[in-house]
């Protein structure tokens, strides 16, 4: 008898417990969908890691000196992904560096990329409309920290001479704002369907990058970043005292590989 009598406590004992952790599970839930009219959402700046795909020359001998490109791929890609280009940089002889942006994204295939600066997708690209204190807030930080912490590591783990910025779309619009910002530090920046406004520089005059090579590669059927815009770059950068190779190809909002070993020859050309 004290045996069953056992067992029904335990039972109800078990009992109990399901009960309680079903109603906590459901306090919780309601909780959450809980929300309220005064919810908002605050940014926070702080220090974090990222990491950057380095690819070396087959021949790569650590007492050379070689030339850096850092790659700086598009809205919703990855480090990774850009790595697809490396080959005829480092047949070439160049080290190839990729960085991955800071933000994650969730792209329609359920694959995550990554974007360098808060991008609001929901509106179009910023020429058309002036970008918001969030995006140009990440922009900055992007580029004047992220992108001084990469050139600043890679100089301390190799051999460094010429520095080159090439970057795709939203990384273009990083390699131009790195231009300006680190001109002291890079040679050159290699643009492809990018776009660029001095509303974005923060406390940068754009007459500090002059003197940084400046490429840009457009495609003529790119309806992503639309071909004026491009050439509002090119003109811009040309009124300010740059030196702009303006290149134009038969094609959409790509990176033209068959155009890369025309980028190798503007990067050897002194």
């Amino acid at each position: 008898m004290a045996a069953i009598n056992r067992r029904n406590m335990v039972a109800n004992f078990k009992l109990i417990t399901l009960i309680l952790f079903l109603h906590a599970v459901c306090s919780f839930v309601y909780a959450q969908n809980d929300t309220t009219s005064n919810s908002t959402v605050i940014w926070n700046k702080i220090e974090a890691i990222t990491p950057t795909i380095v690819t070396l020359p087959n021949s790569f001998d650590s007492t050379k000196n070689y030339t850096l490109v850092i790659g700086l791929h598009g809205f919703g890609s990855t480090a990774e992904s850009f790595q697809s280009l490396s080959k005829p940089f480092t047949d070439a002889g160049f080290i190839f560096a990729t960085p991955e942006a800071p933000y994650s994204y969730l792209r329609k295939d359920g694959a995550i990329g990554y974007e360098w600066f808060l991008y609001d997708i929901s509106s179009y690209i910023m020429l058309e409309r002036p970008a918001s204190e969030l995006e140009i807030s990440a922009m900055r930080v992007t580029t004047e920290k992220q992108m001084n912490k990469v050139i600043e590591d890679l100089k301390a783990q190799y051999n460094i001479g010429e520095i080159y910025f090439a970057g795709m779309s939203q990384g273009g619009i990083i390699t131009y704002l790195s231009g300006i910002h680190h001109h002291d530090k890079i040679d050159g920046m290699i643009i492809f369907g990018s776009v660029v406004d001095e509303d974005w520089l923060g406390t940068d005059d754009i007459q500090n990058g002059k003197g940084v090579r400046t490429l840009i590669i457009q495609g003529e059927k790119d309806t992503a970043v639309p071909f004026k815009y491009a050439e509002a770059a090119r003109d811009l950068l040309i009124k300010n005292g740059y030196e702009v190779t303006y290149k134009t190809f038969d094609g959409g909002h790509i990176v033209p590989k068959h155009l890369l070993p025309f980028v190798i020859d503007w990067i050897n050309k002194k």
